[in-house]
């Protein structure tokens, strides 16, 4: 995996765990002043970490297509690219 696509899974991966925490002692504080329920706390802490999971998953395939998008207009190859190279002169080689 990329090192720097790798990075920003993890910068992700980290975003969602402090949203899922923020959310959690949010939700706390209303719980101890009565202002929520505690069903209901955990039910909105639930809903925020599914939304953020969802919004998470949509950045990561826009970012995905993005790069894809530049590799292709930068004329990259690719790794597929570089193994079918690699396979084709292996074959001239045995020749």
């Amino acid at each position: 995996m990329n090192k720097n696509v790798r990075k920003a899974m993890l910068a992700g991966l980290g975003a969602l765990t402090l949203t899922e925490q923020l959310s959690k002692k949010i939700m706390q504080e209303l719980v101890k002043r009565g202002e929520v329920s505690e069903k209901d706390a955990k039910s909105a802490v639930n809903s925020v970490v599914k939304e953020a999971v969802k919004t998470k998953k949509r950045i990561e395939v826009a970012a995905e297509a993005e790069v894809k998008k530049l590799i292709k207009k930068l004329d990259l190859a690719t790794m597929s690219d570089l193994r079918a190279m690699e396979s084709k002169l292996k074959k001239k080689r045995k020749k």
